[in-house]
């Protein structure tokens, strides 16, 4: 596959998740009720996908990276558990700003505790980062929005880990990982509530499209693009989400950002955009 192949992938693969905020939060039950029956979408789906594409080859797949499979569905597992709560009980700005932060905290991770060699634009990065997470924060003081904010980072954290998981097993199918992380999202929602409820039919329709349809398809997509693109420019095309999902539920729900919110998302952004360009140009010397 050739460089704009991928490129091409992984921003119609971007794009296309950019609406899954929009889309959780225009259902009405809460995050466990949703995430349960979204995960379930993603496990059937995903697996069907694979077993056409296998046939014979699929339960082998699983035999010969079952341990890496298990342990990157378990990170994305968590991850699209503590992002459905995040959606639900914060903005989606504040949300995305967020998580928009993981690839930074990934290469912190991995200087504390693998003493990974990390250039100084890093903790640059990481202090006007820093700044604008505290806008953000300061204008989410209330209880309810901050543990949002905190289901947020721990998205970032499992988030982050899988793609360290990612990093380490390349030849691990990508398909079996998106299906298998739904079912650990899945059973967490079905620990987390006492009974799951039916949803209405207006949640389950869209439940049904993003586990079936949209968020299998982008999750392919980015994570084709990924074994071609350079982390760098993966890192910057990331960046779409984050500037695209507050405007869909800007034009669609009219929930606005407020001017610190701007502000501090402004600031990451930027700071990501400068990052990743050093960083490309650091590895052309």
């Amino acid at each position: 596959m050739s460089y704009l192949q991928a490129l091409f992938l992984t921003i119609l693969g971007v794009v296309l998740m950019s609406f899954e905020s929009l889309l959780i939060k225009l259902t009405s039950i809460p995050a466990q009720n949703f995430t349960f029956y979204f995960g379930l979408s993603i496990f059937f789906s995903a697996n069907l996908m694979l077993l056409i594409k296998e046939k014979k080859q699929f339960l082998a797949l699983y035999q010969s990276h079952f341990q890496s499979i298990v342990l990157a569905a378990f990170f994305m597992g968590v991850s699209n558990f503590f992002f459905v709560l995040a959606i639900k009980h914060t903005s989606v700005a504040s949300a995305v700003f967020i998580l928009s932060t993981a690839p930074l905290i990934s290469a912190l991770v991995g200087f504390f505790l693998f003493n990974v060699k990390t250039p100084r634009r890093l903790f640059v990065a990481t202090f006007f980062v820093f700044v604008g997470l505290f806008l953000i924060l300061y204008n989410d003081l209330d209880a309810g929005t901050m543990k949002g904010n905190f289901y947020a980072f721990l998205c970032v954290l499992s988030f982050t880990s899988f793609f360290s998981v990612l990093e380490r097993y390349k030849t691990m199918d990508r398909l079996a990982c998106i299906g298998s992380g739904g079912l650990v999202a899945s059973f967490l929602a079905f620990l987390s509530l006492p009974l799951i409820a039916i949803p209405d039919t207006n949640s389950l329709s869209i439940i049904f499209f993003m586990g079936a349809i949209l968020t299998p398809i982008s999750r392919l997509l980015i994570g084709i693009g990924s074994k071609v693109l350079p982390s760098t420019d993966m890192t910057l095309l990331m960046i779409i989400e984050t500037l695209l999902a507050p405007i869909w539920v800007w034009l669609f729900l009219g929930e606005a950002m407020s001017p610190s919110t701007l502000l501090g998302g402004g600031i990451i952004v930027v700071t990501l955009v400068i990052y990743a360009q050093r960083a490309n140009e650091a590895s052309k010397r």
